[in-house]
């Protein structure tokens, strides 16, 4: 007679998990779970502010650049206002003042002063609230005959 290979062991009862324990088990891994998310949650928040604090000093640097130069080469006081739609942020604007005016700061046909203001237009009115976020940068500069014959050659 022939044995066979493989002999049938007894059937065990695999043991499960209880109630109590899936209840635990399920408990802990929010407990761990909820703050590692909050945590996620707050670190994009943030990362989207600095990035949108970043992007209008940018933007606040490249006007009083461009305005500056313009100061230089022709002494033009004024206002100016706009947008960067052409970048594809049209709901960041903008508003630079040139001015040689002593209440302003400056000393007439010698130094004068520009301020860019950028912000975010939330709301969309094409006017800065006071709780829409913003950027603001001063800077002054002296009239000087070198910077007329630079800028004219």
């Amino acid at each position: 007679m022939r044995t066979p290979h493989h002999t049938k062991t007894p059937a065990r009862r695999r043991g499960g998990y209880s109630l109590l324990e899936v209840v635990m088990a399920v408990a802990l891994v929010s407990g761990t779970l909820a703050p590692a998310l909050a945590l996620i949650r707050d670190g994009l928040a943030l990362s989207e502010q600095t990035d949108q604090k970043s992007l209008l000093a940018n933007y606040a640097v490249s006007k009083i650049e461009e305005h500056l130069a313009l100061v230089a080469a022709s002494w033009a006081s004024g206002t100016a206002t706009g947008d960067f739609a052409a970048d594809g942020h049209s709901g960041i604007r903008f508003i630079v003042t040139r001015s040689d005016a002593v209440s302003d700061g400056g000393i007439v046909g010698e130094l004068m002063h520009i301020g860019v203001t950028t912000y975010i237009d939330d709301d969309g009115d094409d006017a800065l609230d006071a709780d829409e976020p913003r950027c603001d940068f001063r800077t002054k500069i002296g009239k000087f005959a070198s910077y007329e014959l630079r800028a004219t050659s």
